[in-house]
């Protein structure tokens, strides 16, 4: 996901639109594989000013993966604001407080900070859906599919005496 920025460096304080798709590779995050169903969309704008790119955008994906719940793959679309600067790497400031991600010639690549936008915008438990009843944890049937005839009851021995104090 490269952005050329050659007739930007030419041109302090002027800006430029940008349009990029492209594929990512599956990943792994937080012990889920997250598989990027078709290319990755971005729009946006470059700025440039006082040696400083500032891009501003949108991320579009969809992404597939599977339910913690009911172990059953799912799709979700994805969107993600991406704000972020770049300074070439001769150029940068290195007492700058802010983050500044480094570029070396004409090509800013835009990836990294397009992936962490969209994990960022995952849920933190990834579930097909609200509702999701997920799996019986006596016989592994998907409750979501079908009812099993597996007894509630199943406690913990070390208490099974107060379950008689009760009767």
């Amino acid at each position: 996901m490269n952005i050329n920025i050659l007739k930007l460096k030419n041109a302090p304080g002027d800006t430029i639109q940008f349009d990029v798709t492209n594929d990512l590779a599956s990943i792994s995050f937080g012990g889920q594989e997250i598989n990027f169903v078709g290319p990755v969309h971005v729009t946006g704008e470059i700025s440039y000013q006082n040696n400083i790119f500032s891009v501003k955008g949108a991320a579009r994906a969809e992404v597939q993966t599977t339910c913690v719940n009911c172990l059953e793959p799912y799709k979700q679309k994805l969107s993600a604001q991406l704000e972020e600067k770049y300074a070439s790497v001769e150029i940068q400031n290195k007492d700058d407080e802010s983050e500044i991600h480094n570029f070396t010639g004409d090509l800013i690549d835009i990836r990294p900070e397009v992936m962490k936008a969209l994990l960022m915008e995952l849920p933190m438990r990834l579930v097909c859906s609200e509702d999701c009843q997920g799996l019986c944890s006596q016989c592994g049937i998907n409750l979501n599919h079908n009812r099993c005839d597996c007894q509630g009851d199943n406690i913990d021995p070390r208490l099974a005496i107060l379950k008689k104090l009760q009767q």
